[in-house]
This record gives structure tokens, C-alpha cells and sequence, in this order.
């Protein structure tokens, strides 16, 4: 009796390592999935950190330039306008 249940209990065991390591082995599968997202995810908010950088820094040239175009329009120097 007691070798029957310790060769039940031996066999859960192995069944029990068999099951962690293959939830091991989906986990960081899982995780190696989520790691590369985020890296494409980041990859995305920087590029478009960079777009709205340079929109901003073109909507600050172009009111400068009007700022400066209404100056001259004021002083009445329209002969050089671009």
C-alpha cells in the first residue's frame, strides 16, 4: 500500500513539474510579447513626440514671420514681402 501511493505521489509530482514548466515557458513567452509591443509602442510615441516637436516649432516660425509681415504692412514696406 504505502509503495502504490508513494508511486502516485511521485507521478503527481512529475505531472505538477511537467505543468510549471509549462507555464513557465508560456509566461515568457507571453512576456517576451508584451517586451516587443511595448518597444514598437514606445517606438510610435517618440516618433510622433518628434512630429508634434516640429509642428510646434513651425507654428512658432510662421507667427513670428506674421508678426513681422504685419510690422512691415504697418510701417507701410510692402515692396519685400517674401
Amino acid at each position: 500500500m504505502a509503495d502504490n501511493t508513494m508511486i502516485q505521489l511521485k507521478a503527481e509530482l512529475e505531472n505538477a513539474k511537467a505543468e510549471i514548466k509549462l507555464l513557465k515557458n508560456n509566461y515568457e513567452s507571453q512576456v517576451g510579447g508584451l517586451k516587443k509591443e511595448v518597444a514598437y509602442l514606445k517606438e510610435q510615441l517618440m516618433a510622433q513626440q518628434d512630429m508634434l516637436k516640429n509642428a510646434v516649432e513651425y507654428a512658432d516660425k510662421l507667427s513670428k514671420e506674421v508678426k513681422n509681415l504685419r510690422k512691415r504692412i504697418d510701417k507701410g514696406d510692402f515692396q519685400s514681402i517674401h
